[in-house]
């Protein structure tokens, strides 16, 4: 019997660990952002050079995935948990992101994950959030293996990219409201991802905060997918996720890339849906 074909978010973290192993050479991380069709308005106006940075741009949603013609969608909530199980040499966590010290808890949570002990340590993301230099000299005090950063759009790529550079191997991920969720038990059902209503879960959990995402901000989207499409244009990181999802091989990332004018070609959509 052969087995199951991976699924779009396994795809993935095979190709980051792999592009990790390459990039130890040059002694820096994989650099990775996730959007959907609301963070995407906002990154690319107040930070579009730090998403064109990004080695893998992800596209987090079914809205976004069909307005850019993408060929498939992951998110962090899905890859981070993946991400730990996969690579044992993940130890140590930056978590940069919500209020207060929460890193004995998400210690807990994601050695959970990772079916082994993992280590974080956790940075306030509203009072005193150290950048540039402070936030370096603090990166390369925890040395950590993983950085994770959940802030705002724009603001969470402009941070990463500040963490990644002083970081000399590993990974340096924005992972959006994923530290909240995964200090939530059950935050997801089992039957969300299956249903691809995860972003319905959503709206029920925080309805104050989510409701004008889901609706006003979602029907401006689609009235502006051709702005989209040609701010994405110029993004080598929305192909790269592209072939890792679907080769589930390294893609070739550093100054010397060169991208074309087009989007990834449309293709069938992968299954994506898996539940952690």
């Amino acid at each position: 019997m052969t087995s199951a074909a991976p699924t779009a978010p396994e795809a993935l973290v095979a190709a980051l660990v792999a592009t990790q192993r390459h990039l130890v050479a040059e002694r820096r991380p994989v650099r990775a952002t996730w959007l959907n069709h609301y963070s995407l308005q906002i990154a690319m106006e107040i930070a579009p050079e730090a998403v064109r940075a990004m080695d893998v741009c992800g596209v987090d949603g079914q809205l976004l995935r069909r307005l850019l013609r993408h060929p498939t969608r992951t998110s962090a909530d899905l890859v981070v948990p993946l991400l730990l199980r996969r690579d044992p040499t993940v130890s140590t966590v930056m978590a940069i992101g919500g209020a207060g010290d929460r890193g004995e808890a998400l210690s807990r949570r994601l050695s959970e994950y990772a079916g082994r002990p993992v280590s974080v340590h956790s940075v306030n993301g509203f009072q005193g959030l150290p950048r540039g230099p402070r936030l370096g000299m603090l990166v390369r005090q925890v040395q950590p293996d993983l950085v994770l950063v959940g802030l705002g759009a724009g603001l969470q790529e402009e941070v990463l990219l500040e963490a990644a550079q002083a970081m000399p191997r590993g990974y340096a991920l924005t992972c959006g409201g994923f530290l909240d969720q995964a200090l939530t038990a059950n935050y997801y059902p089992a039957w969300a991802y299956p249903l691809r209503l995860n972003w319905l879960v959503r709206l029920a959990r925080e309805p104050r905060r989510l409701w004008r995402r889901y609706s006003v901000d979602a029907v401006r989207a689609v009235a502006r997918q051709q702005r989209w499409r040609a701010s994405m244009a110029g993004v080598a990181g929305l192909w790269r996720h592209a072939e890792m999802c679907a080769t589930g091989r390294p893609v070739a990332v550093g100054p010397a890339d060169v991208l074309g004018s087009s989007l990834p070609p449309e293709s069938v959509d992968r299954d994506d849906r898996m539940a952690v």
